[in-house]
């Protein structure tokens, strides 16, 4: 929005007295002409959009200043914009720029402002310097400027009903939804039957492997095809995995998946003698370093742990079942308690 502005004066023309001195009189008109013709510099304002806001609504304000260039000693120098301008905040602002427009130059900046209240925030007066050729005019920005702002709520109603939920609608199914429904359902019943028959095949394959074997034997039988592996680190790997194998069948808890630190804890809630714990968990925490920290061990270092193993395993056999397994016959007398039975 904008206010009107008085329009602009018209020379100012002398009367030429008859006699004596006219052509003094003529020539002092022809003087003061140019100088009251000159257009005095008008600065606009406009906002957008007009009329009555909302709170929080953005207004575009721009500030357009007209002036024959050839009157200026520079360039104007419009106001530099804080955050606010009167009860208004200062979103964006930009710098005045030069444009031409209807033929004639005009300078014009523009600004983004909002306001959150309602009622009328004032826009006070801010001033345009005008450097001229004989002096500095400073041009304001009409007086009364001001935003109206409402709320976004109906007047006297604090709390407003909710809008009506809008009715259902009739989603557009069309015959690609029905092909694409089809070749999905047709996909997951194929995957099924994949799945199911991997599982038939992988449940025959076991059965025809026979059953499985005692812990301690599957061990020894372990720990004897472990003795032809020529790395050392593939031979610790396979180690540990067989021990944890061993005592989680044999004890019945989770040991493959857990740490040493954990499997410690298990056996002795098991009450397994301290001695052949402490042998268990020295061998794993050997094989352990070889794993993760890449320990050196030699070969003969790998044989050690290999007996070490089996010995372990028979001591486990002897405490936790009151009959000795056949390995036994060819080995001393197992040491350690055995659990009653």
């Amino acid at each position: 929005m904008s206010r009107p502005h008085p329009p602009t004066p018209s020379p100012i023309s002398l009367p030429a007295p008859a006699g004596r001195g006219g052509a003094l009189w003529a020539l002092l008109a022809l003087l003061a002409l140019p100088a009251a013709a000159q257009p005095a510099p008008e600065l606009h304002v406009a906002l957008r959009p007009p009329g009555t806001l909302t709170v929080g609504d953005r207004v575009e304000a721009t500030l357009t200043l007209r002036i024959d260039p050839a009157a200026l000693a520079g360039e104007p120098r419009f106001p530099v914009w804080g955050t606010t301008w009167g009860g208004a905040e200062v979103l964006e602002k930009a710098a005045a720029e030069k444009v031409t427009e209807n033929g004639a130059t005009v300078w014009r900046q523009r600004i983004v402002i909002a306001g959150f209240r309602t009622g009328r925030i004032d826009l006070p007066p801010v001033e345009v310097a005008v450097p001229l050729r004989d002096r500095t005019v400073a041009v304001r920005t009409p007086a009364g400027l001001a935003l109206t702002l409402r709320s976004v709520l109906p007047a006297g109603e604090q709390e407003p009903a909710p809008k009506p939920p809008a009715p259902p609608r009739r989603l557009p199914l069309g015959q690609a939804f029905w092909w694409t429904l089809g070749g999905a359902g047709l996909l997951l019943a194929l995957l099924g039957w994949l799945l199911w028959r991997r599982r038939s095949a992988a449940a025959a394959t076991k059965e025809e492997a026979g059953p499985r074997l005692p812990p301690f034997d599957e061990l020894l039988g372990e720990l004897d095809r472990m003795a032809t592996e020529p790395s050392t680190l593939r031979l610790h790997i396979r180690l540990s995995l067989a021990l944890r194998a061993y005592l989680g069948r044999a004890l019945d808890f989770p040991a493959a998946e857990s740490t040493t630190s954990e499997i410690h804890r298990q056996l002795l809630a098991h009450r397994m003698p301290g001695a052949l714990v402490r042998q268990l968990v020295e061998l794993l925490r050997a094989c352990d370093l070889v794993k993760f920290a890449r320990q050196d061990a030699g070969p003969e270092r790998g044989k050690e742990r290999l007996g070490a193993a089996r010995q372990a395993a028979r001591e486990v056999e002897s405490w936790a079942r009151p009959v000795e397994p056949a390995d036994l016959a060819e080995s001393p007398g197992a040491g350690g308690e055995r659990r009653a039975g």
